[in-house]
């Protein structure tokens, strides 16, 4: 991959805290993370201007964008999409949209498959299955009844307290906090990325219906 996609600007809001990371043109790596309680609407501007700051860059020396699509939190997804709309608006820039469960995956050290597993409520997951940042099936949310029992137990990540059986599944700790693995899910893919064919805006991948989507569906 070519040098003009440096620098770039990463930002994921699909967990309780926003996460970013920055690339300079040199490849040094910037990360950052914003406060446990606080309003994503409030902080993920001054987040990102932290990092801009830090690292002598201003917004229009920025190449590429790239946001955590999701799935995750309803509203941390769309406060993230609409602030890289926001900033795009003027920069025009192309914006690589990047799975949450992808990023999540990254959080581990190892090169075989992972199961990525959230809680999605309502007796629902989301559910990911990724080697080395790659997806091995796509990013699904299934009914926690309609999950395969596997006969092994099977590796898994989660980003929260939630748990699995553990006579099913095998819990993973992070050995990484989610700002570089991040940084880790973009240097590993970003050779393969074609930029011109990317939008300029992006839109949040919820997976799941919202509560009134539910209930228009059972009119």
């Amino acid at each position: 991959m070519s040098s003009s996609v440096y620098p770039l600007l990463a930002l994921d809001v699909s967990t309780p805290i926003a996460y970013a990371c920055l690339f300079t043109s040199s490849k040094h790596i910037f990360h950052a993370q914003g406060s446990m309680g606080k309003q994503h609407s409030q902080t993920v501007l001054p987040l990102l201007e932290s990092l801009l700051e830090g690292a002598n860059i201003t917004w229009t020396d920025l190449k590429l964008l790239i946001l955590g699509q999701g799935p995750g939190s309803f509203t941390g997804l769309r406060i993230a999409a609409a602030s890289i709309s926001g900033i795009n608006a003027s920069l025009k820039l192309p914006i690589w949209g990047i799975s949450s469960l992808a990023i999540t995956a990254m959080q581990i050290q190892s090169d075989k498959i992972i199961w990525v597993i959230e809680d999605a409520r309502a007796h629902e997951i989301f559910l990911g299955c990724y080697q080395k940042g790659i997806a091995q099936k796509q990013d699904e949310c299934v009914h926690i009844q309609n999950l395969h029992t596997p006969s092994t137990p099977m590796p898994y990540v989660c980003s929260s307290d939630f748990r699995m059986p553990e006579q099913s599944w095998s819990h993973v700790p992070f050995v990484y906090d989610r700002a570089h693995a991040m940084s880790r899910l973009i240097q590993q893919n970003i050779e393969n990325l074609h930029t011109q064919a990317l939008p300029a805006e992006v839109q949040p991948v919820y997976l799941q219906l919202s509560q009134a989507e539910r209930q228009l569906k059972h009119v």
